[in-house]
């Protein structure tokens, strides 16, 4: 668990210092991370992690104060990400290089929901400054390594 009174995180600023809304980032993130690596074997899931994933599902994401006040507005949104993230996995198993292309686009639908929850936050004038930074930081992993990853090249 994070300690957000002691936090020193430049991503703060996407929010408008609204911790809450970067903790639930943490949580969503790390959700499907563990899912992910659940799904395609590439890292080695353990006991922990998967409880972690499920706490922060079960726990700690539904008591965090600003995903409960935009919950019912992102069900649509999650709906593209599990169907997004089912997706990717089938173009990762087919090995059809199109498919990768895609899936690596794919998996960072979770985007759609980090960039709602800064337009909630600090409205969309604020946002469309610090969208470039969230999407590079989504997308940190680059392209060609993700292509190798799946492809084997």
């Amino acid at each position: 668990m994070v300690n957000y009174e002691q936090i020193n995180d430049h991503r703060l600023e996407w929010f408008g210092g609204n911790q809450e809304a970067l903790f639930m980032v943490d949580l969503m993130t790390d959700i499907l991370q563990t899912w992910d690596d659940v799904v395609d074997k590439d890292k080695e899931v353990t006991e922990n992690d998967i409880n972690r994933a499920f706490s922060n599902a079960l726990i700690y994401l539904p008591m965090n104060s600003f995903y409960r006040q935009i919950q019912y507005h992102i069900i649509p949104m999650w709906i593209t990400v599990v169907s997004s993230f089912e997706t990717a996995n089938k173009f990762e198993r087919d090995k059809d290089e199109h498919g990768i292309e895609l899936a690596y686009l794919l998996r960072c639908s979770i985007g759609q929901i980090i960039a709602y929850a800064m337009y909630v936050c600090i409205g969309s004038e604020n946002c469309k400054k610090s969208l470039p930074e969230m999407w590079k930081w989504l997308l940190s992993g680059r392209f060609e390594d993700y292509r190798k990853e799946h492809l084997g090249e």
